[in-house]
């Protein structure tokens, strides 16, 4: 028995488990090479393209993708937005030197790192507890996360709390109108890293947004509103690179 034992545990030290979300979009990856590639075989993008979607820029994005399927959620978004940066100081013409803020929006990525990486913040500690699932749309808290994808979902709920929200390259529509929020504080936390989400809520809802906006930002587009302030629901979260919008009817 001694045996098996130490032979046993030989055998779950050298095993790893695989990650099936890292496997996933490494896998998306590659089918996203080859399949670039042979558009340009065929002539359908065009050189300058190439040299913007496959430079080191983009090999930043990419790793910060692969960390955010590892849950390591600060390291993703730092890569995301230096790759992301500099992507946009490629592609498009800026009417400023993006140089020139460089290094300070460095420091600033850094010491969100610092603040968001801590065990005691709220907002990660969720983020790395939340499953890529789908729920049904009866529910009083929701949780969706968004990867090179999207969802649109209308939410029935008569005691609404709030949930989490994640959009990484991809996006999705929450319909709020047929909730009734909970007593208390209820809260939505959101994450946009090249991506949007789309809220829509009842007309008196009284609703606080309170987002980090680093190259992106979250619109209230709401309109004759008749606000009951009984009804307070909070938006808090980060858009980097990406962000979304809040409507009612």
């Amino acid at each position: 028995m001694e045996t098996y034992n130490k032979d046993e545990n030989v055998m779950h030290k050298h095993h790893h488990p695989r990650n099936p979300a890292k496997t996933m979009v490494i896998g998306l990856m590659v089918v996203a090479f080859g399949l670039l590639y042979m558009l340009k075989n065929m002539q359908v993008i065009d050189q300058q393209t190439w040299r913007v979607i496959f430079s080191w820029p983009m090999l930043l994005v990419a790793v910060g993708v692969i960390n955010l399927a590892e849950r390591k959620i600060s390291w993703g978004l730092l890569f995301l937005a230096v790759g992301g940066a500099f992507l946009v100081d490629r592609y498009y013409d800026l009417p400023f030197n993006l140089f020139t803020f460089f290094w300070p929006v460095i420091i600033i990525i850094v010491g969100l790192v610092m603040i968001f990486s801590g065990s005691t913040c709220p907002l990660i500690s969720r983020m790395r507890r939340i499953k890529t699932k789908i729920v049904g749309t009866d529910g009083d808290v929701i949780e969706d996360a968004a990867v090179f994808g999207g969802s649109e979902r209308i939410i029935h709920s008569n005691n609404f709390k709030g949930g989490e929200i994640i959009a990484v390259f991809g996006g999705s529509k929450m319909d709020l109108t047929q909730c009734q929020l909970a007593p208390g504080v209820n809260k939505i936390e959101l994450v946009a890293v090249f991506g949007g989400t789309t809220l829509i809520v009842p007309n008196d809802w009284n609703v606080k947004m309170e987002i980090v906006s680093i190259f992106g930002g979250f619109a209230d587009k709401r309109h004759n509103l008749n606000v009951d302030y009984n009804k307070t629901l909070i938006i808090e979260g980060v858009a980097i690179f990406g962000g979304g919008e809040l409507k009612s009817y």
